[in-house]
Order: C-alpha cells, then structure tokens, then sequence
C-alpha cells in the first residue's frame, strides 16, 4: 500500500510547470515512467511589424524507481523545441534546449533532494506573476549576467536541492555548483511558502524567497565575461484565493555588482494579477507589472495584460491576449530588454493554441 501511495505522489512532485504529466507505464513494485508534452501554435505581433506565426513545443520524460516503502530513485528531462521556421534566428539558436535535467532522491516525509538543472523553489515566487500565456517573465532578469546558463531564478546548471512539506508550510534549499562555463562560488537559494485555510473565507497563501550568486576569477574564454560579480536576489508575495477568484501581489529586486559593472545594477519590480474561472468553459486574466532599473541599463517596465482563455478540452485552451506597454528600452550591460522581442515600449497581441498530453 505505502508503495502505490509513493508511485502516485512523485508524478506530482516531479513537475514544475508540467503538472498535467501522463504516467505511460506502471511496474509491479510501484515504479513508473511519466511523460508531458505540450504543442502550441501563436500568433503575435510582438517585436514585428506585422504579424507573425510561431509553433513552440516542449516534451519531458521521467518516473521514479521504488528503492523501498520510503525511498525512490526521480529524474526528469524536459526540453524546449524549435520549429523549422526558428532555426538560426537570433531568438532561437537552438531548436532543442533543456528546461530542466535532473536526478534525485524522493524519501517520502524526510524530503525530496535533486540535482541538476533542476525547477528552482523560488518558482513559488514567481508563481504568484507568471499566470499569462502571452507575457514574458522578468523576475530575476539580471541573473543571467552573472551565470549563462541561468533562466532568470528558475533553472541554473548544477544545483543541489531539497524540498519538503511540513503540513501548510513548503519550503526548498539549494546549493548551485554551476556547470564548468558558468564558474559559480558560493551561490546559494531559499524559498519558503505558508498556505493559511480559512475556511469559508478563502486561502491566504504568503511566499518569500532570496537568492545569492558570486562568481571567481575566469577559467575560460566563456566565463570571461561574467567573472568577479556578486548578484543578490530577494522576494516577497501573497496570493489570495476564494472560490473561482485567485489574486496576487509581488514585489522584488536584484542587484549585480563586480567586473565590468561601474557601481551597482538593481532592478526594482511590483506585480499584481487576478485570475477568475468564469466557468467550466472561460477563464478571464488581468495584471500590471512595473520594473525600474537604475545603475544599470535602465531599463523600465509598465505593463497591462488582459488575458482571455477558452479551454476546449481539460488540457487544450485558445488563448486571447492584449499587453499595452508603457516603459522604456534599456541600453548596456547585455540584458534582456536589449532584445527586440521585449521591447518595453510597444504593445502587442497575442493569439494561441495550446494542446498539452
């Protein structure tokens, strides 16, 4: 019994952001084979003068071997794929890059410890903005300048993780070793997350979160770049949930100092959003996001989204969306909103079909 109850739990606990994974194979002793996919058609003007059709996809493979009643072996490798029509583009250099790539130990109520390029904790965070099809992420933008192969707090190279639940209180840890170009020392996460039931009154769910990354001297022409800086990340949200209606608010800011930086780069951003599950069928979205940069590539964000979602199937939607910008592109430093696709001046739609398996 304790180990189809440990087989039916490590599906859950392998996703992040691939809730909806299959299990394709089940063994005698409990072990399993899951795997996820998702396909997705868009249509948007975003960073083009006219409007254009993008395919994006993402496919994962993973499961967990019963070692004993308490214990399993997990792993999981997820994958972004490019379609044809992204090859050699600027935006999309490769057509299959990993998302997330990792192994691990489940021991049941002692926790869960992964290694890898593993879904950071702070995604507890990040939750509470990351709701919309159409917009981008930016929490945690500056990381990448200081360990290439960061995606903002979300996934670095080489990070030791543990996980656990306490009752309402979850909480992760991790050490990030980095990989042989990224050339990290000493860096380092937490993120801990209370969900207070109140009955009738709804769930009161605050999260807080903190980051520390330093890098040594350059060991190769790769990391030369990103040597002898010191990042620090902190966060703090609460999510607010009652009956159909989920509301948010987040507010955080990094900071990276070192070689090739004069002074100090800090990024200050706030973000609201509210979802409402107006039936079985449609599903309404709104939020507000501002970011400012000083010391850096001053940078700034005002964005609006509102967000429209019609579901089809439990697992397959079409997506409306409308973000009105108001901020200002940034110069310098390399960051994200250098790039064409973010540019933080002009609005965009966004038009999509998402099928998931």
């Amino acid at each position: 019994m304790k180990k189809t109850l440990l087989a039916l739990a490590v599906p859950a606990l392998l996703m992040a952001g691939s809730a909806t994974a299959a299990t394709v194979y089940t063994a005698e002793d409990g072990s399993t084979i899951d795997m996820y996919s998702r396909l997705g058609f868009n249509i948007t003007d975003r960073g083009e003068e006219d409007a254009v059709g993008n395919f994006d996809a993402r496919i994962g493979l993973g499961g967990s071997q019963v070692v004993n009643d308490q214990v399993s072996v997990i792993g999981w490798a997820e994958y972004s794929v490019g379609a044809a029509e992204q090859r050699g583009t600027a935006a999309d250099k490769s057509n299959f890059t990993p998302r997330y790539v990792w192994a691990g130990i489940d021991a049941s109520e002692a926790g869960k410890v992964t290694f890898g390029r593993v879904a950071s904790g702070i995604i507890m965070l990040s939750d509470v903005g990351d709701v919309f099809a159409a917009s981008d992420v930016l929490i945690g933008r500056q990381l990448e300048l200081v360990d290439n192969s960061a995606a903002q707090t979300f996934r670095q190279d080489g990070t030791l993780q543990y996980q656990n639940s306490f009752g309402a209180f979850d909480m992760s840890v991790a050490y990030i070793l980095g990989n042989s170009e990224s050339n990290q020392d000493g860096s380092y996460n937490a993120a801990a997350r209370y969900t207070f039931d109140m009955g009738k009154a709804g769930q009161l769910i605050p999260i807080a979160a903190y980051q520390a990354n330093s890098t040594g001297d350059a060991t190769s022409s790769s990391n030369a770049d990103t040597a002898n800086r010191d990042y620090t990340f902190w966060g703090a949200g609460v999510q607010y949930k009652l009956n159909a209606l989920t509301l948010g608010a987040m507010y955080n800011q990094d900071e990276i100092e070192g070689q090739g930086i004069s002074g100090t780069s800090k990024d200050k951003s706030y973000e609201l959003t509210a979802v409402y599950n107006i039936n079985d069928d449609w599903t309404a979205r709104a939020g507000y996001r501002a970011l400012e940069n000083t010391g850096g590539d001053e940078s700034e964000f005002k964005d609006t989204t509102l967000e429209v979602q019609y579901h089809l199937t439990a697992r397959s939607s079409i997506y409306t969306s409308y973000v009105m910008r108001n901020g200002e592109n940034g110069t310098g430093l390399g960051a994200p909103s250098a790039m064409t696709w973010n540019d933080a001046e002009e609005d965009y739609y966004h038009l999509g079909l998402r099928y998931e398996f």
